[in-house]
């Protein structure tokens, strides 16, 4: 593919996951909130309680095959079966598993009610092994239009019939039944949608080296997912189910725009950047572009958030869930470097070094699990804060070491982290809890600290040449998507 197409189509790419993204991003927020009206804390932390365990077998389900199709320069018809094959028998193993371990996941929190709700949700483990490789072929053709419809539409469908069912009964098995239902509805429409189907096992399609790659993939996503629930389990074995509804909430809510915004850009990424290998200039200023317009992007958005939480919270989810509030402001902090670190992940897929990332994983992440256990004596709260402080840090040590391996100057990509975060993210998250601070009524209070963020961001436009450069650089990136 000429390097013109591979622009055209990675532009395309952009505009059509970005506009795609704003459905599903309304749609997880309009979730988040409608379900936290129609259903108590409790009913979230029971279901925290059993994604933090069994979710790692969605990792273990997908063993790296995903990335390791659509970063392959080549991938013949045998491969491609042989790689479906893997992922369905992986995920049908994993439901029979999962099914047969619910009653030990029951006992370990001491609520039995979690044996039936563990043995329904290991059926997804089977059906998202089935549409994987689906899955992996839309992404490895570029046909992104088609890939944000299976993963927009299914989603819709999983919270309209959840809120039915929130609605009737007031039960946990509404969150049951929205990922159920999300997962059905996935795979029947990308199956509909790939204009590609698997054939039978075959011994010419060799898949070691998709494996090895796969392998460090996996053992990368294993190692974070780990770190990523510990505290889940932690707070629910220690504080029980409410305090872990509280905090499983507040984490959604601001995982979302990172899950939201990081996703897509990976998925428009990784096949632009694996063709740019043997480019290291342009490898290197596509990271740069990509770091900038996250930054920017979810920079602001975690800024608003730390200062206008309490608001927020009362307009969003009703006076019950304002305890939150403070654990929205501490999850917020760290937020910020987890959409900064994504380049680190990008360059290592980029280049085939899963490898590297593996072995950085291995050696980062246990300390970061040490960083939120040590606030467990303080609640969701101190998990919270030790989960910020964890990430910023992890942030520095990422990208040394990932410019270390790759050969690659990421001196640049810290300076540009640093720049938007103390010009751009500091100030807006100070003019939101000064408004807060002034204002009782909770939208003058976030009507205000909007307005206020925007005359800051038009002030350093003005008065401040590097963010002006930055912020003509995003905007550049919006005008190119709007022009295809």
């Amino acid at each position: 593919m000429s390097t013109a197409d591979l622009g055209s189509r990675a532009s395309r790419g952009a505009s059509t996951t970005m506009l795609w993204q704003l459905l599903r991003i309304a749609t997880q927020l309009a979730g988040i909130v409608l379900l936290a009206r129609l259903l108590a804390p409790e009913a979230f932390g029971l279901i925290a309680m059993v994604l933090s365990l069994v979710g790692i077998g969605e990792i273990l389900r997908d063993f790296g095959l995903t990335s390791a199709a659509v970063q392959a320069r080549r991938l013949d018809a045998e491969q491609k079966s042989n790689l479906f094959w893997i992922n369905a028998g992986i995920g049908g193993l994993l439901t029979v598993v999962v099914f047969l371990a619910a009653p030990a996941i029951a006992r370990l929190y001491g609520h039995p009610e979690l044996t039936d709700l563990a043995r329904a949700l290991s059926l997804t483990f089977v059906l998202n092994g089935i549409s994987a490789q689906f899955r992996a072929e839309l992404n490895r053709r570029m046909r992104f239009l088609a890939l944000n419809v299976v993963d927009t539409l299914p989603a819709m469908a999983g919270l309209i019939c959840a809120s039915v069912i929130a609605y009737l009964t007031e039960s946990v098995w509404a969150l049951v039944a929205q990922h159920l239902v999300t997962a059905v509805a996935g795979v029947v429409l990308v199956v509909a949608v790939a204009r590609w189907w698997p054939g039978l096992p075959s011994r010419a399609g060799h898949v070691g080296s998709l494996m090895r790659f796969g392998g460090g993939v996996l053992g990368t996503q294993a190692v974070a997912y780990v770190t990523k629930n510990v505290d889940n389990v932690a707070i629910g074995l220690v504080w029980g189910a409410g305090p872990l509804g509280l905090y499983s909430r507040a984490y959604q809510l601001l995982m979302a725009p990172i899950v939201q915004l990081l996703a897509p850009m990976t998925r428009v990424a990784l096949p632009v950047l694996s063709r740019l290998q043997d480019e290291r200039g342009r490898f290197m200023a596509f990271l740069r572009r990509g770091q900038l317009v996250g930054s920017l992007i979810a920079g602001t958005v975690y800024a608003l958030v730390i200062g206008l939480a309490q608001p927020i919270v009362l307009i969003v989810f009703g006076t019950e869930w304002v305890d939150i509030a403070p654990i929205v402001q501490a999850l917020a902090f760290g937020g910020i470097f987890r959409a900064l670190n994504q380049v680190a992940y990008w360059a290592y897929l980029g280049l085939g070094l899963s490898g590297h990332q593996f072995r950085f994983y291995l050696a980062t992440q246990p300390v970061i699990v040490l960083f939120l256990l040590a606030g467990l004596p303080w609640g969701p709260l101190g998990v919270a804060i030790g989960h910020s402080i964890a990430y910023a840090l992890n942030w520095f040590a990422a990208l040394w070491w990932c410019g270390r391996v790759t050969g690659l100057n990421f001196a640049p990509l810290v300076r540009d982290g640093l720049r938007s975060t103390v010009t751009v993210t500091l100030p807006i998250a100070a003019l939101g809890l000064g408004a807060v601070a002034l204002i009782a009524n909770p939208f003058g209070a976030v009507a205000v600290g909007v307005l206020l963020a925007a005359a800051w961001l038009t002030l350093t436009y003005l008065c401040f040449p590097p963010t002006r450069t930055d912020i003509r650089h995003v905007f550049d990136v919006i005008k190119r998507v709007r022009q295809r």
